[in-house]
């Protein structure tokens, strides 16, 4: 049975808009989906991470049957869900088509403008990579730890797609994470964009990334332990360039740990005005490339790799 019949089995109803099946549970049934942010018909939809995993949605909702709902929003800190509901629309309002004029999607998680609607979005979120105290929270008192990787056995090899402000982590077995840690991402918040970064500026923005991630080892431990990633975009491919001096990259470049430090802290020092002098850096990417370090360094040093496998290809 193929996803999309099953998630229509779960749901007991035709999905009705695009989906990805984000998270698996041990079985490698689908447990959470993630949502385009319009349906087939153009209407807008608000909720970017569904639960879908029976057994988990009933666990959830006899929580909130319980009062969870309240609970939750009396024990936890105001601001904190706010800025939740905040990076759940921002991540969601990025996949919008720039060009998009009609109605579009409010509100943040399950579309909630303020407190807490709907603990299962909430979950939902948590477990497809999201930093969110609602979900934690829920995750607590539940029975049973939810989410297990779609493979009992460690993933041989891991996916990194670098995009402008997110990271996909995609794992052998269909199980996937979104991270808002982008280069782009990393320079319009912990860096600032200044001309060139202070070094507290880069500690931070390595410790952005590794936090994130640490959030997603929550949820699949065993990414902790892969062996091998692939980093795939733009954005990993300049990385290579500028550490090759080339324009031209072999396919499944290895780029070892120490040679990506040692252009990190070349680069870093670097103002905008000489950085584009340096053999290979694309023009596209003088601005961004020390962004791009703390992105690839950050998952090298949280998952303790000596090297990283960067690729031209489509994943």
């Amino acid at each position: 049975m193929d996803d999309r019949a099953r998630v229509a089995q779960q749901l007991g109803r035709e999905p009705q808009g695009a989906f990805d099946v984000v998270v698996r549970d041990a079985d490698g049934e689908p447990l959470v989906i993630r949502n385009a942010p319009f349906l087939d018909d153009g209407t807008p939809m608000p909720t970017r991470y569904y639960l879908v995993g029976p057994e988990l949605v009933a666990q959830v909702s006899r929580l909130e049957a319980d009062g969870g709902v309240r609970r939750a929003e009396a024990e936890l800190d105001a601001d904190a869900i706010a800025a939740t509901h905040e990076r759940y629309a921002a991540e969601r309002d990025a996949a919008i088509p720039a060009d998009h004029g009609g109605p579009r999607p409010s509100g943040g998680v399950g579309g909630t403008r303020t407190g807490v609607k709907c603990l299962h979005a909430h979950v939902a979120h948590r477990l497809a990579g999201g930093v969110d105290p609602v979900g934690d929270w829920t995750l607590a008192r539940i029975d049973r730890p939810p989410a297990t990787p779609a493979k009992a056995t460690e993933p041989d090899e891991m996916t990194v797609c670098v995009e402008d402000r997110s990271v996909d982590l995609l794992v052998e077995g269909g199980t996937e994470f979104r991270l808002p840690i982008g280069p782009l991402a990393l320079l319009d918040g912990p860096m600032q964009r200044d001309d060139p970064p202070a070094p507290e500026q880069l500690t931070n923005a390595l410790g952005f990334v590794q936090d994130h991630l640490d959030d997603v080892i929550i949820a699949a431990p065993s990414i902790a332990a892969t062996p091998s990633v692939v980093a795939v975009g733009h954005h990993a491919v300049a990385l290579a360039q500028v550490e090759i001096g080339s324009s031209t990259v072999p396919e499944r470049y290895r780029l070892a740990r120490a040679d990506a430090d040692e252009v990190f802290r070349t680069l870093a020092t670097e103002p905008i005005v000489d950085r584009r002098h340096n053999p290979g850096l694309p023009e596209a990417h003088v601005e961004s490339i020390v962004a791009t370090c703390c992105v690839i360094l950050g998952i090298m040093r949280r998952l303790g790799l000596d090297a990283i496998t960067i690729s031209a290809g489509a994943p």
